[in-house]
């Protein structure tokens, strides 16, 4: 398999982050459609040692990975607690066993609050996890009721609690709003209790109504509304004022950190940097080529029985396409697109390729540029995927 050889060579460089994809849930909320399943008690086992299994597969086809540096490893599902700390350290010792792992590795690890306790934290931190991302989501319980959540707002705010109890350095939680019945009053009240969480980072998101998933279903039948799209644009104002009141810095489109405590994991995504992926749905970024394993339970352990990987889509990453991609991800996070980051990747300039893309966002009042940067304006941060489309060629 080849790729572009400049590309393939600039990509190559420094450390990578590792992401592992635990796909079980207590209860599949209505709006979700990633690789999520219920009910599935009875394979966690096989599936733990199914993905131990790909580790290995993998770098019995890539043995040069072993000694790139992994300095963040991410734990997301689904809900990776709903497996055991014996589970977890099973994972853990394979990844600890097989790669380079830098002493200031930041881990993170997903979670829903009410399904955790005290002493499971503890033996979290015990394990190496230094950060913990709580699918939080709003603290009405009306609301998550509806949303088919585990959790009520009080046993959300007591996750918090418990994590910074057992000993977690940084605390994130996710919040959506545009939800169906939701009103301006919700937003302020769930921000006036953020003020009083020990937490440092926010990841926020608009709801997105998604084909297949319960709550696409109830909107096409007429059975439940969301808000207008005005009301919706008032929400996100409210959201993105009240958390820059409450000292969050806006530095990813959707993510918001105190003292820098940015998701350094997530970074390597925005920043166009490797990782590889593993488990069911799991997705790579690894020397140009892009990679999807089979999202389905099954199907993933059986392939890996087999001693066959389980993916099943690859993308080999062209010279334009990465060019395409390093742009409007740069564009998402506060640092913006710089024009040198872009010519010691691609050894060309950015205006040669894109100036009047830019130019035309500039007069737009969607980007700004500043000392070699270019970066989004507030009204280009609403219309993001407007202004991330205009770099996508044919």
């Amino acid at each position: 398999m080849k790729t572009d050889s400049n590309f393939l060579n600039l990509s190559t460089l420094g450390d990578m982050g590792l992401y592992v994809h635990i796909p079980f849930c207590k209860q599949k909320c209505m709006y979700c459609d990633f690789p999520a399943y219920q009910n599935l008690q009875d394979y966690y086992e096989t599936y733990v040692y199914a993905l131990v299994q790909e580790v290995d597969l993998w770098v019995s086809e890539h043995p040069e990975s072993k000694k790139r540096p992994i300095n963040t490893i991410y734990f997301g599902g689904g809900t990776p607690t709903e497996l055991s700390i014996q589970q977890l350290k099973m994972i853990l010792d394979k990844i600890k066993n097989t790669f380079t792992i830098t002493n200031d590795c930041h881990m993170t690890i997903e979670s829903n609050p009410g399904e955790v306790g005290l002493q499971y934290l503890i033996k979290l931190v015990q394990l190496g996890f230094n950060r913990i991302s709580f699918g939080v989501q709003t603290f009405d319980d009306k609301a998550l009721t509806m949303l088919h959540r585990s959790h009520n707002g009080e046993k959300a705010k007591q996750a918090v609690y418990d994590a910074k109890e057992a000993g977690f350095d940084d605390i994130n939680i996710d919040l959506i709003y545009g939800l169906p019945r939701q009103s301006l009053d919700d937003i302020k009240r769930n921000l006036t209790i953020v003020e009083e969480l020990p937490i440092n980072h926010i990841s926020t998101y608009g709801l997105q109504v998604e084909v297949g998933t319960y709550l696409y279903h109830l909107v096409q039948k007429n059975l439940i509304s969301i808000p207008s799209e005005s009301i919706d644009e008032a929400m996100y104002d409210e959201m993105m004022e009240g958390l820059k009141a409450l000292g969050f810095e806006r530095y990813e489109i959707s993510n918001f950190s105190k003292d820098n405590s940015y998701s350094r994991h997530n970074l390597k995504y925005w920043h166009y940097v490797d990782y590889l992926g593993f488990g069911a749905g799991a997705h790579s970024f690894y020397n140009g080529v892009r990679r999807s394993n089979n999202r389905n339970v099954m199907p993933y352990i059986q392939s890996v029985d087999r001693y066959v990987m389980p993916t099943i889509d690859t993308e080999i990453i062209s010279l334009k396409r990465a060019q395409e991609d390093f742009c409007f991800l740069a564009l998402r996070t506060k640092w913006g697109l710089n024009e040198l980051n872009f010519e010691k990747r691609f050894d060309t300039s950015l205006c040669s390729l894109f100036g009047s893309t830019l130019d035309d966002l500039i007069t737009k009042g969607l980007l700004e540029y500043e000392e070699g940067s270019y970066h989004l304006t507030p009204e280009g941060a609403k219309h993001g995927n407007y202004v991330f489309s205009q770099f996508i060629g044919e």
